[in-house]
């Protein structure tokens, strides 16, 4: 595991193969980390599988969503340098940055997404996406969820877990689905 610095932005970069899944974390002001536990989980099932990952903090201090799009972007550049095939994910508040960048991604993954916060909205692309949606989420209500996937171009895919919007209790199911959608989307 090495820290990076990418203009600025700390990163954690973690390199096992060709392909490459960028992490964009939870809102900053909530605590949101390169450390998030979810990603965490998420990020060791795909270092077994020989997918290198990136994760990443926010710079300082909060700039309402655009700045953070702008980190992502940076850490995005970094990896286009280094891999060919590059799958960006977000969790939460990550899920609206990283769907923010995606149309310069191969693959996305939106996980509890929102449809807008703060200064930033929900951006629809034309590539492969899966949605994971916690079905008893109390922070971002499910219908909006469902109707984000709804109106997202094909292809798409969706999974439905039974828990909450921190995933606890689902930490396995919450990796499982991600590493199947990408097993099943690119060659390992």
């Amino acid at each position: 595991m090495a820290e990076v610095v990418i203009g600025n932005v700390i990163a954690t970069y973690e390199i096992r193969g060709r392909n490459v899944v960028l992490m964009c974390p939870p809102h900053p002001l909530f605590g949101g980390s390169r450390h998030d536990v979810r990603l965490d989980r998420i990020s060791n099932a795909l270092l077994r599988l020989g997918i290198s990952v990136l994760r990443f903090d926010y710079m300082r201090p909060y700039r309402g969503g655009i700045g953070e799009i702008e980190d992502a972007k940076k850490c995005l550049s970094y990896l286009k340098d280094r891999h060919d095939f590059i799958i960006v994910l977000g969790y939460s508040f990550g899920s609206v940055v990283a769907s923010n960048i995606a149309r310069y991604c191969d693959l996305s993954i939106y996980i509890s997404p929102i449809r807008a916060i703060d200064s930033i909205k929900f951006t629809d692309t034309k590539i492969p996406k899966l949605f994971i949606i916690a079905t008893k989420d109390r922070i971002i209500p499910l219908q909006e969820s469902l109707e984000i996937y709804e109106e997202a171009s094909e292809p798409k895919a969706i999974v439905k877990l039974e828990t909450d919007h921190f995933y606890f209790g689902k930490f396995d199911a919450l990796s499982k689905a991600v590493v199947d959608y990408i097993k099943s989307n690119i060659e390992i």
